[in-house]
């Protein structure tokens, strides 16, 4: 089974969410978006808890305006099979035919697993049923809310420092006992992860190999990398798929791979803790804080040997060399409005052909992925733009990357795909292009790709130059083209041969750098106009992404 939608009401912090999954989903979003409440929802529900779970009245969302909690929570949970005829195939899922949801032949059946659950004076009533298509609950037994629930659980992995404070583990076997002895010896050395003796890291391995597949069968069977589309290999990462199973994986890893894969399964005992999870079952894995304790190499690696993990994943991340790993549809962007309503932006990839996804996986996934983290995109040309308009920002008392604005350059990726991923990410953008032929295409690109009721003058900014180093040369930055070029006070030469001779001797970076040094001596009144009124406009742009 796959967990392919959550619908949340007034849950902590959550007014509302109604949110879509898929196998892999990497969630980002600032503090107090949503993320934690969603995990520590689906940890009570699945994980390590009572079955059927229970709540508090502090569990309740409270209306931050009046203070008062509303009262009510809903929840619905809405699985679906792998592949269609699984829920028949599957003895443990024939055994909830009563409630599997049919469409079409051929289509993927689904189950719907709802809670609701009322404070009164009587104290907290809480339901748990299934559902139909309709809404409308079905007669349930406890029995089988039991057992649907043991067979999703959830193992949530985190940073291991914030599990020393929990009690002892209650291992199983000698093979559980001697993962953890490694894993142990590991924590302790803190940074330096190859610092174990051989016959140590031999003994852990040898337990992994044992252990291999008992909480997670997909473990058991390889994967292939034979057979991907264009398509595939331009929108997915390929790491270690294809090295076969977990066995000839711990075969052909490096010695540092090997004992990642240790730090994993210990992970998974710990996340599993008194539970008897069923031989059968459709895990779900959450991950937490892995970035504050992995090096961004072994971050990395630990991304890739999750690969080989074919159990539905939710990362939580504020790191950009994760995202880096991940594919661009695989990122949830989380948003939570001023009335507690959460929403999730994510990357439509049928809307983008073939060579948008290649030129935004290299522009954007791989070389900038912490743009990703941003409420604005000023999208600009050139490297030129990149020095000119961080230093002029400064100077005029705006630090656009504390404000969330992020610089891209998008001349070889082209504006529009730029444009159509941002605000398919929620992120609002603005771009800045030359006055030039090239610079009106942009600019109409940019007025096509408005959302209704937004102005062009919101979204655009044009030079009423040629290009960037024209305006300058008319804005005040004259004597710095001069005497880069040579010509100082020649008269009757060109304006675009000195900008042409001044360009050819110090390159247009260099040049900018030298704009930026006579703007810190004229102080913000050297700013050009224009570029003021956009730093103005960015500025109300990351504080509200609709305008």
């Amino acid at each position: 089974m796959i967990l392919e939608k959550i619908s949340v009401r007034g849950y902590l912090g959550i007014r509302s969410m109604d949110l879509p999954l898929d196998r892999v989903n990497a969630f980002i979003g600032e503090n107090g978006w949503g993320k934690s409440s969603l995990f520590n929802l689906l940890s009570r529900v699945f994980g390590d808890g009572p079955v059927p779970c229970r709540f508090t009245a502090a569990d309740f969302y409270i209306d931050e305006d009046t203070g008062e909690s509303l009262g009510e929570m809903q929840f619905r949970f809405s699985f679906r099979e792998r592949r269609p005829g699984q829920a028949r195939r599957a003895q443990c899922l024939a055994a909830f035919d009563r409630y599997w949801i049919r469409g079409a032949p051929g289509d993927c059946a689904r189950i719907i697993y709802g809670i609701s659950a009322v404070r009164g004076r009587r104290g907290i009533q809480v339901r748990h049923c299934f559902y139909t298509a309709a809404g409308t609950p079905m007669k349930t037994s406890r029995r089988d809310i039991i057992r649907f629930v043991s067979l999703n659980p959830v193992f949530r992995i985190r940073d291991s420092r914030m599990d020393r404070g929990s009690g002892p583990i209650p291992w199983r076997n000698e093979w559980e006992r001697k993962i953890a002895v490694l894993a142990r010896k590991l924590s302790e050395q803190d940074t330096e992860l190859p610092g174990i003796d051989r016959s140590t890291l031999e003994e852990g391995l040898e337990a992994l190999s044992f252990l291999a597949g008992s909480y997670i069968p997909d473990l058991r069977e390889p994967r292939s990398s034979r057979g991907r589309s264009a398509r595939d290999i331009a929108s997915r990462p390929l790491s270690l798929v294809g090295m076969g199973t977990l066995q000839s994986l711990m075969h052909n890893a490096t010695r540092t791979m090997k004992l990642i894969l240790v730090v994993f399964q210990d992970a998974l005992l710990k996340a599993r803790g008194g539970r008897r999870i069923p031989r059968i079952c459709f895990p779900i894995l959450i991950l937490t804080d892995l970035e504050s304790r992995l090096h961004p190499s072994y971050l990395m690696m630990f991304i890739s040997m999750l690969e080989q993990v074919g159990v539905q994943k939710l990362i939580a991340t504020n790191s950009g060399d994760l995202l880096s790993c991940l594919g661009l549809a695989d990122v949830r962007r989380m948003s939570r409005d001023p009335r507690g309503c959460v929403s999730c932006r994510s990357m439509n990839e049928r809307l983008f052909s073939t060579d948008d996804i290649r030129r935004l996986t290299s522009h954007v996934r791989l070389t900038r992925p912490v743009s990703l983290f941003a409420r604005v995109w000023l999208l600009v040309e050139g490297e030129t733009e990149i020095w000119l308009i961080l230093q002029l920002a400064a100077l005029a008392g705006r630090n656009l990357q504390g404000e969330g604005i992020r610089l891209i350059e998008f001349a070889q990726c082209g504006a529009g795909p730029l444009i159509a991923l941002a605000r398919q990410f929620g992120i609002s953008w603005h771009l800045l292009c030359d006055g030039d032929d090239a610079g009106a295409r942009y600019a109409a690109t940019a007025a096509a790709m408005l959302s209704p009721g937004q102005q062009l003058s919101r979204h655009l900014t044009r030079l009423p130059e040629a290009d960037i180093e024209h305006y300058l040369y008319v804005t005040g930055f004259e004597g710095v083209y001069r005497r880069e070029s040579g010509y100082g006070d020649t008269q009757g030469v060109p304006v675009n041969k000195i900008i042409e001779r001044a360009v050819h001797r110090r390159s247009k970076p260099g040049l900018a750098i030298n704009v930026v040094e006579a703007a810190d001596r004229m102080g913000p009144e050297g700013i050009p106009p224009l570029l003021m009124d956009m730093f103005r406009i960015l500025e109300e742009l990351s504080g509200d992404p609709e305008l």
